[in-house]
């Protein structure tokens, strides 16, 4: 059959004739459907007959839970704010002005369509205004690339070079909903079924007597019963008794559980995840807040879906007719997080946030002159302080971060698992976890723990550092040359660090999430062990593992580097056991060049535990190896589900050279700068149980050495120094000359301090002093003497390079005129003593 011809070659090619108008568009078949139905619709589907399925589709979405579902995700899309600009960043009032209209939005909803239905085509129309008409799934065949005037045709209007119309989908890509609509069949017949059991079991049975000396009265009881409605009834005489027995204690309440169990099913399918449609049992706050992430990467996806598809389809057809696009892109900006109660108060320590911006977002009035307020502000609005003389911060400032947010909601209950129940009394022989349990009901622990994060830092560290000291038993032995690169070493641990970090912040929030949920103190508390047991020994034990196996793979491979001239190959080598996975055994024997880029993608560890290894050999050894064969192995490992997963979670690089024990796709807060370094923040020393500064220099004996010899003389005996860990730290000249001539020549007299800070440091912070945002890559070496501060500034990059950045004595004192809003992240006396402490004397 040849196909028709577009309705346009009618008219001569003058005057375009929408194909709409000549597509028949004919109501859905509505039946009871099966799940036989389903799978028929399916196979007639694969053979491009695609009418059944869609029907089906169209029958099912009557279903309220999945029409809900899928109009979430599309709400995702036209909810969005969306842009056009051009290549210099202006906007375009013509193309924003179409964006306006209802016809804008039906794009919007029928592109978004594309992901659960499978594919989606409109008609455009721009005479005598812009239209959009959509045109339904069952009338795309994408086999034929046609639109079939009639959903039974087997051929239609050819739509492939036609400016005027928009066909999204793939071949055999029928859409989400070919995997949730057999849950609305199982649901939809479960529902009848549970109704015919109502019927049955579910309504009262009555009971009548009548007197056996009077069938009249037995009549008129009948007539009673009948016109009384349709629950079952007996009728007996008064003398006899009924003896009814059960033969099921059964309520009805697995018909619940199907129809739950189905609606989860769809949710799953459509959003990912199923609590920001419906409420789990226990209300899980927390988990609900993990549900909406999954949710919201569903609909990020979504959104770069749909703004390629505008950019890559729909701009060429506005161009051509007319439309000033050239040149210009449309933009979902990335939406601007929310700030909650807590966020502000936060924020407010290091920001100046004007009291009419906190008016205006939560619609509190502003207090007119002399009236009352709803409480009394002895200081400046979030706890900062008021005043600054002399030593007035210390008195404000010892006043840790937490102390300040819980002052912010000073007149809020604290409620939940506390109410009626006894806390749990503190004693010498308490446990870590015994604090934190305590430390949480009490309100004290709600953002981070020290302690909690000494514990989890110090036992991933105390993993790495034996395997650049000594030779294991995963490394290969054959060779030792002694190799000690600080650098590196140094960045391991700094990544360890941020990952305790995370992992130290999202172990609180799960502790605090327990006790909200929790009825009771002693429900808590239960909940809570099992918090700790699974972060602290389930979790903890196979990250040390994890650590133990990566350094000791890192030490191997810094000294296969070295020696690349005489062992230019490497091979694959597995622990050799019953406990090797399956795929790890197919890469057992492999032979690549040292330098072959497969080694970025296979270098172990390549899971969680892996013991894999890789061994030296010279030339001679890998001669006769097939290339090719080997370099096929590795395919075939990629093609793996084993392989999938460890890529999914982080495993496809090479730790060995990127200086990551967890890469960012494993940390607890993937997203270290921004969730875990925003509350990281806010950790000053107070939280640490340390003094303010210029307490800790009151307390200093330690007089601070003056170097007066000659700049240059000092340098060619330190260009290379030492930290507390005996580690090299570089010091290069530019960075020396830059702090020693001209306008910084005033720093020359703390070159002595600058080798005494590094070597017995009293306090040592991890945090991002240089850039002020992003990640924690300074450690900050401060030494107090009796009369000032010195901090000296060292920087890891990329875990190549550890040297100094800079080095000052700390100013007691705020900088600036204002000094009663001088922000924390500027302030000398906060900025350097932030963060991470990782040290401390």
């Amino acid at each position: 059959m040849s196909k028709k011809k577009h309705p346009a070659a009618r008219t001569g090619g003058t005057q375009r004739t929408p194909i709409i108008g000549s597509v028949i568009i004919k109501p859905p078949v509505r039946r009871v459907y099966d799940v036989g139905d389903w799978r028929a619709a399916l196979r007639a589907a694969d053979n491009g007959r695609v009418k059944q399925l869609y029907d089906l589709y169209d029958d099912a979405m009557i279903d309220g839970v999945l029409s809900d579902a899928v109009q979430k995700r599309i709400d995702a899309v036209t909810n969005s704010e969306l842009t056009f600009q051009t290549a210099e960043g202006e906007e375009v009032p013509e193309i924003t002005a179409l964006m306006e209209t209802t016809a804008w939005e039906t794009l919007l909803s029928e592109i978004a369509r594309v992901r659960i239905y499978g594919r989606a085509a409109v008609e455009f129309g721009f005479t005598p205004e812009f239209s959009v008409t959509p045109i339904p799934p069952k009338h795309i065949n994408l086999d034929r690339k046609v639109i079939l005037r009639e959903d039974s045709d087997d051929d239609g209007f050819p739509y492939e070079g036609d400016g005027f119309l928009l066909v999204l989908g793939h071949r055999r890509d029928f859409g989400l909903l070919l995997k949730a609509v057999p849950y609305a069949i199982y649901k939809r017949g479960g529902f009848g079924d549970w109704s015919q059991w109502l019927e049955l079991f579910g309504m009262p049975r009555r009971v009548g007597k009548y007197n056996t000396y009077d069938p009249e009265s037995r009549r008129l009881l009948e007539e009673a019963f009948e016109k009384a409605g349709s629950a079952p009834y007996v009728i007996i005489p008064k003398e006899a008794e009924v003896d009814t027995q059960e033969s099921s204690s059964g309520n009805g309440a697995s018909y619940d559980e199907f129809r739950k169990a189905n609606n989860e099913e769809i949710l799953i399918t459509i959003l990912g995840q199923t609590m920001t449609t419906v409420q789990g049992d226990k209300g899980a706050r927390s988990l609900g807040e993990v549900h909406k992430e999954v949710e919201e990467g569903k609909n990020r996806s979504d959104l770069r879906f749909v703004e390629r598809v505008l950019n890559q389809k729909v701009l060429p057809i506005l161009e051509a007719r007319g439309y000033p696009v050239s040149g210009g892109r449309f933009i979902f900006p990335q939406a601007v997080e929310q700030l909650s109660v807590s966020d502000v108060v936060q924020l407010s320590s290091v920001l100046d946030i004007p009291q009419s911006y906190l008016h205006d977002k939560y619609a509190i009035p502003a207090p007119q002159d002399g009236e009352p307020l709803a409480r009394s502000m002895t200081a400046s609005p979030f706890g900062l302080p008021a005043t600054d003389d002399g030593d007035s911060e210390i008195r404000n400032s010892d006043r840790t971060f937490l102390q300040r947010l819980k002052d912010f909601f000073v007149k809020a209950p604290h409620g939940g698992a506390t109410a009626g129940s006894p806390r749990m009394l503190m004693n010498d022989g308490a446990t870590m976890e015994d604090r934190l349990i305590s430390g949480v009901a009490a309100g004290e622990l709600q953002v981070f723990s020290p302690e909690l994060f000494n514990h989890i830092s110090g036992d991933l560290i105390s993993a790495v550092r034996p395997a650049f000291r000594r030779n294991t038993a995963n490394a290969d032995t054959s060779y030792a040359y002694g190799l000690r690169d600080d650098a590196f070493v140094t960045a391991l641990e700094m990544n360890l660090f941020h990952f305790s970090a995370g992992k130290t912040l999202a172990e609180i929030q799960a502790l605090n999430g327990a006790f909200r949920e929790s009825s009771s103190y002693t429900d808590f508390e239960k909940r809570a062990r099992e918090i700790c047991g699974t972060f602290n020994r389930t979790w903890q034990r196979t990250e040390y593992e994890t650590a133990v196996l990566t350094a000791e793979s890192a030490s191997n491979y810094h000294r296969l580097m070295a020696k690349k001239k005489l062992f230019p190959f490497w091979k694959y080598v597995t622990a050799g056991d019953d406990r090797v996975r399956k795929e790890h055994r197919a890469l057992d024997g492999v032979i690549l060049g040292c330098d072959d880029p497969l080694w970025k993608k296979i270098y172990p560890p390549n899971g969680w535990k892996c013991r894999c290894r890789v061994a030296p050999l010279m030339r001679h050894e890998a001669a006769g190896v097939d290339p090719g064969e080997m370099r096929r192995r590795v395919s075939e490992y990629f093609g793996t589900a084993e392989w999938k997963a460890a890529s999914a979670q982080g495993w496809d690089t090479n730790r060995s050279e990127t200086a990551q024990v967890f890469t960012k796709d494993q940390q607890y807060i993937r997203k270290f700068p921004g969730k875990a370094a925003k509350s990281l923040l806010q950790l000053y020393p107070q939280d640490y149980g340390l003094e303010s500064l210029n307490k800790m220099i009151a307390a200093s004996v330690t007089p601070r050495p003056v170097y007066a010899g000659a700049a240059d003389s000092w340098y060619d005996a330190h260009q290379i120094l030492e930290d507390y860990m005996g580690r090299k730290v570089s010091l290069r000249r530019k960075v020396f000359n830059f702090h020693t001539t001209g306008a910084h020549s005033y720093r020359v007299p703390y070159l002595d301090c600058v080798t005494e800070a590094l070597k017995d440091p009293d306090e040592v912070w991890l945090n991002n002093y240089s850039k002020g945002t992003g990640e924690f890559t300074n450690l900050n070496f401060i030494k107090f003497y009796d009369d000032s501060a010195v901090n000296v500034v060292c920087e890891i990059k990329e875990g190549r390079v550890y040297e100094v950045k800079t080095w000052f004595e700390i100013c007691t004192g705020p900088r600036g005129g204002s000094r009663s809003k001088a922000s924390r992240l500027k302030d000398p006396r906060w900025k350097y003593r932030r963060g991470l402490l990782i040290k401390k004397s």
